[in-house]
């Protein structure tokens, strides 16, 4: 797992945030808070944000899939990306800096949690294959995210 943080300029990331709010919706009870379809990088508005990805970050890999997200911090959806070789969560508002949780597995009788904190602005990237969540918030909260599946 590692944190990259300060991906776009303020002024990128909110103009990022603006497209983004456009493209979430309601896909139902499976899919928790709204969603955009998984074409996310296909967009022209989100031309800039991938490339920055896939030169800096992410060199000779592609981009299988991604979607932004919108929760209010009220619902876990645990799963993963068995498919690819990396995921990458960019937290383009998170007020709270409440990062990706993460499922450890190794225990035999229980499953250990572990919390990570992501601030606004940051990119954290992880194996596809490990099981993850949002987190939940006591309090509501406005988190958009926007995640990719590399191969």
């Amino acid at each position: 797992m590692k944190l990259h943080k300060d991906i776009l300029t303020e002024k990128e990331r909110k103009k990022l945030l603006n497209f983004v709010k456009t493209q979430v919706k309601d896909f139902g009870p499976k899919a928790p808070g709204l969603q955009s379809t998984m074409d996310l990088h296909t967009h022209k508005q989100t031309q800039n944000f991938f490339k920055i990805l896939l030169n800096k970050y992410f060199k000779g890999l592609t981009i299988e899939n991604a979607w932004a997200n919108y929760t209010k911090g009220d619902e876990f959806n645990w799963h993963n990306h068995p498919t690819c070789h990396l995921s990458a969560v960019y937290f383009l508002q998170n007020p709270d800096s409440l990062g990706t949780i993460f499922r450890n597995q190794e225990y035999e009788y229980y499953d250990k949690i572990i919390f990570t904190k992501c601030p606004e602005n940051s990119l954290l990237v992880f194996e596809g294959g490990r099981v993850h969540s949002q987190p939940i918030s006591p309090k509501k909260i406005n988190r958009y995210t926007i995640a990719v599946d590399l191969i």
